[in-house]
């Protein structure tokens, strides 16, 4: 046989062995390595083996071990030092995300969730919603106002500015019970690329109060929002306010072996 077809096969069958049902090659090691982290096997600021070390140890080819390897460095579990190996990362505080819990179960809860429009209308934007969606002071915009129901109780009030584009999606998606979760997370809407979240403690005015049935000067969260289409453009921005008991926010550190 000639000497080419003896690599093409060889090469075949070295792909068929790093491929299972259990998912690629790469991920499974990565997986190992993982574990091998949680344990304390390896421990924050060890280093690892090196690549080749541990292509010959698993019988995988060294690209396989460099993809396993660049996930996890991805994922912050492990860092690579030029010249030196690659090592443990401890936990670090700084990448901390936190998620919004209690506001999501609810917002997920299609069924036990309502919204009553308070006020829609075009409107002359402020100098603050202007800036926010970078257009010029006075330019016309779409203004809404609604409060959001789970299970005929009030506990989310939304405003929001948008551009004013009647064929944007984000118009009729902003007045979509069905969509206001997908809104809220960034998912579910193709036209949607990114989205910019500040939250802030802060207390009920008595108008909001009302609105929410909570006690005048309750504590509440607020979160301020910027979505923004492919264009890389501000296409909608407001506020959501939420009583304290409505949000918890969560995070994670370290390494979870889910």
């Amino acid at each position: 046989m000639p000497a080419k077809t003896e690599n093409k096969n060889a090469a075949a069958s070295g792909r068929r062995r790093e491929a299972s049902p259990e998912g690629p090659a790469y991920a499974r090691l990565a997986g190992r390595i993982k574990q091998m982290i949680s344990s304390g096997e390896y421990q924050p600021g060890a280093k690892i083996p090196s690549e080749a070390a541990i292509s010959k140890e698993y019988g995988l080819s060294p690209m396989t071990v460099r993809q396993a390897v660049g996930q996890l460095v991805d994922q912050g579990l492990l860092r690579r030092v030029h010249g030196s190996g690659t090592y443990v990362c401890g936990p670090d505080w700084t990448r901390a995300s936190f998620s919004l819990e209690g506001l999501l179960e609810l917002l997920h809860d299609k069924n036990g969730i309502s919204i009553k429009i308070l006020r829609a209308g075009i409107v002359k934007a402020k100098a603050r919603a202007a800036a926010a969606l970078e257009i010029r002071e006075g330019s016309p915009i779409i203004s809404l106002m609604r409060l959001v129901y789970h299970e005929g109780r009030p506990f989310l009030l939304n405003k929001a500015s948008l551009r004013f584009d009647p064929r944007s999606p984000i118009v009729e998606s902003e007045l979509e019970v069905s969509s206001l979760s997908g809104l809220f997370t960034g998912k579910g809407n193709s036209f949607i690329k990114k989205a910019l979240l500040l939250v802030e403690p802060c207390l009920l005015s008595p108008e909001e109060a009302g609105f929410l049935e909570g006690d005048r000067e309750s504590a509440a969260f607020k979160i301020n929002y910027t979505f923004y289409g492919y264009s890389d453009s501000p296409v909608g921005s407001g506020w959501f306010l939420a009583l304290r008991k409505a949000v918890t926010l969560s995070t994670r550190i370290g390494v979870w072996d889910d």
